[in-house]
Formats: structure tokens, C-alpha cells, sequence
């Protein structure tokens, strides 16, 4: 009976703990996305509840992006091949773009980095986050996504908080046309 307990405290407490887990309002990083062997920048403004990713980039400047609208569950994609499109996303799907870590997150491993797991019908995710200094927040170091059993690995190499520039986010979302049905990604 006493393992029962403890097995319902620990679990109880990771899901606390894990919804304490938040990213500071306004940062940037860059990823190493591993897998592609490339930068990525990423402009959180969690106020506006936007996310700006920069493909192959570590200073934001380039033209294959995509802006995640956490309010509406937009994501526009822009690439200079195929222009500018947007799709509609679950809020299970925008989840992963969240300030705060899911409640049902469970702490995997903890140490300089704490490692949390989650996974959904659709995907499954493995994020290391990493305390900034001086701070409450914490901020991405590691990032594993599976999605149609592709996984994406990341790992932050630059953090700042604040954003640097805040005309990054301002694109012309107006020329961006709905992704064909069964369109996942570009």
C-alpha cells in the first residue's frame, strides 16, 4: 500500500513540477538541428503569443521561416520555392510551442538539464530544459520530436532573453494561402 502512495506522490509531484516549467516571455536561441545538419533560430514572444522559426540561419535573417501563431493555432510557413502557406493546428499539435510545459509532462532524468516526456497520438516529445540563470525560467536545450516516425533532434547552442529585434515577426502573413489538405510540412 505504502508503494501505491509514493507511486501516486511522485507522480502527482512530476505533473506539479512540470507545470512550473516555463520559458521566459521573450527569448531567441539557436538550435543545431542535428539531424539536418543546420541552424535554426527561434524568436519566442510568448506575450504575443507568437514563435518565429528561421530555417538554416542563427541570426533570424533568411527566407525559409515560420511564424506559429499560439493564439490562433496558425503556422505559416514560408519557403522561396513554394511561397507562403498556413495551416491550422490542434491545440494538442501547438502544445509543444507552449510557454509552460504540459501537466501531464513527466520528468525523465534531472540534472543540469532536466529531461521531460509527453506523448500524443500524433507524436511523441522529449525536451531538455535547462534553468536560466538569475531567473525563474528555463529555456530549451535539447529538443526530440517523433512525428510519422521521424524523429528531430535540436540542441541549443545561443540563449538570450528579450528579443533583439522586434520587426523579426513582422511578415506579410497576407500573400500566405491554405496548405493543401494532407500537407504536413514543406
Amino acid at each position: 500500500m505504502q508503494s501505491v502512495i509514493a507511486a501516486v506522490f511522485l507522480l502527482l509531484a512530476s505533473q506539479a513540477v512540470s507545470a512550473q516549467i516555463c520559458q521566459a516571455p521573450k527569448s531567441e536561441q539557436v538550435f543545431y538541428l542535428t539531424s539536418g545538419m543546420a541552424d535554426f533560430f527561434v524568436a519566442n514572444d510568448f506575450d504575443q503569443g507568437k514563435i518565429l522559426i528561421v530555417f538554416k540561419s542563427d541570426n533570424g535573417v533568411g527566407d525559409h521561416w515560420s511564424i506559429v501563431d499560439i493564439v490562433s493555432g496558425i503556422t505559416y510557413i514560408n519557403t522561396v520555392e513554394k511561397g507562403c502557406v498556413y495551416r491550422q493546428f490542434t491545440q494538442e499539435q501547438n502544445e509543444i510551442f507552449y510557454q509552460c510545459l504540459p501537466d501531464d509532462a513527466s520528468l525523465e532524468r534531472s540534472g543540469d538539464v532536466d529531461f521531460y516526456y509527453m506523448t500524443r497520438p500524433e507524436f511523441t516529445w522529449l525536451v531538455g530544459m535547462k534553468p536560466v540563470e538569475g531567473t525563474e525560467f528555463y529555456f530549451r536545450f535539447y529538443d526530440e520530436n517523433v512525428v510519422d516516425k521521424e524523429i528531430t533532434f535540436g540542441v541549443t547552442y545561443k540563449y538570450s532573453l528579450g528579443i533583439s529585434d522586434p520587426t523579426i515577426f513582422d511578415k506579410d502573413l497576407s500573400v500566405c494561402v491554405e496548405a493543401p489538405l494532407g500537407q504536413q510540412s514543406y
